[in-house]
């Protein structure tokens, strides 16, 4: 016999169940050591809710599915999947997790498939560098891997809205990255740490394995036919969240040589110290490195930073600026230190927990929608 709750209609079912969805796991942890459980989650309400009856895993299934995680050598099978319970449309948000196949089954250009059959608002990749630098457009030089051994690297491409519209292939296959073949605002890149690096003698000339190391090298040269290898979609973004556990100063100088290219960047967010939790500093403990070596790189990169800001808002449409790091305690004197000498005097206001607002940006909602959006 059927509850009295199953004789619902599925208007009011649906309202009831929504308050049992959540946002997907991986939005909390992308931010912290890339890992292949980036989607491991403790709450199990809605499945557990779809297996009592036939009829509420009919109702709970679109929401089951608006969050979605594949890996890249089951794409076919997921993408039929999909196909099959007609769930394309209720995708919104997709996490995808690449690892290096001796079938190469997992090609760069696997967006495409994918693409031209769900429209999500936001995907998230998690792959190894190499594999994260093809599907972007940029050959990472693997010279200098084994001083960083960095398994794996998070990115994540969203934008404001979606109205469900799978991309023709014709447009899918005249892109060469995944950045160019959708209409992404924002771009969230964890490149994971350099610490192990620092361990080496003169640390500083090994080269970070990340697509920004090959693009920031890319952007003074005079040959044009060269500088035709940066994305020109750069130029769409409007948002950009950087995360790194320690990078050394002349790659964060690489990595803002790219942000000028975004030419319509508003809001700009950096973390360039362990998250809370992390215990990478532990390594510094058993390592041959100087303990002073990786904070002395982050003071210097903020500086970098501070003045990458002031220049990009006197000439460009940054509007908010926010240093991820002011909620690591010791480092919030330092970090007011070298960001109030060169942001407090010019056109910049500091709310005091680390964001920084043009003066006369009137619109309060984008600042805090962005900022909220990248916490």
């Amino acid at each position: 016999m059927s509850s009295p709750f199953e004789t619902l209609p599925n208007e009011l079912l649906d309202e009831i169940i929504s308050n049992l969805s959540s946002l997907p796991p991986s939005l909390a942890k992308l931010h912290q050591p890339p890992r292949g459980n980036i989607v491991k989650s403790g709450s199990r309400d809605l499945k557990n809710l779809s297996r009592t009856s036939s009829r509420l895993l009919e109702v709970t299934r679109p929401r089951l599915f608006s969050y979605v995680c594949f890996d890249l050598q089951d794409v076919d099978e997921f993408l039929s999947f999909v196909s099959a319970l007609d769930l394309a449309r209720h995708v919104i948000s997709a996490v995808v997790r690449g690892r290096h196949s001796p079938d190469d089954r997992e090609g760069p250009f696997w967006w495409r498939r994918v693409l031209s059959r769900l429209d999500p608002q936001r995907i998230t990749v998690i792959a190894p560098p190499s594999f994260i630098g093809k599907m972007m457009g940029a050959q990472i030089f693997e010279g200098h891997s084994w001083a960083f051994e960095v398994p794996l690297q998070i990115l994540q491409l969203e934008r404001i809205t979606r109205n469900f519209d799978p991309a023709p292939v014709s447009h899918l296959e005249r892109c060469s990255t995944l950045l160019e073949a959708g209409k992404w605002s924002s771009l969230l890149f964890n490149e994971s740490s350099s610490l192990k690096a620092y361990n080496h003698y003169e640390y500083f000339l090994f080269q970070v394995p990340s697509m920004f190391s090959k693009w920031g090298s890319l952007t003074h040269i005079k040959h044009r036919s060269q500088k035709l290898t940066l994305p020109l979609a750069l130029n769409k973004l409007t948002s950009f969240r950087y995360t790194a556990v320690f990078p050394f100063s002349n790659h964060v100088k690489l990595v803002l040589n790219v942000v000028e290219l975004m030419e319509n960047l508003r809001s700009l967010s950096v973390q360039l110290a362990p998250s809370k939790g992390d215990k990478a500093t532990e390594l510094e403990q058993r390592g041959s490195m100087d303990p002073s070596d990786p904070w002395m790189e982050i003071a210097t990169g903020y500086s970098l930073i501070g003045h990458s800001v002031r220049d990009l808002g006197n000439r460009s449409s940054l509007v908010v600026f926010r240093a991820c790091d002011y909620a690591f305690d010791p480092l919030r004197p330092e970090l007011s230190s070298i960001l109030g000498d060169i942001l407090d005097d010019s056109e910049w206001i500091h709310d005091g927990q680390g964001t920084w607002t043009k003066k006369d940006f009137k619109s309060g909602n984008f600042a805090a929608a962005r900022v909220k959006a990248i916490v």
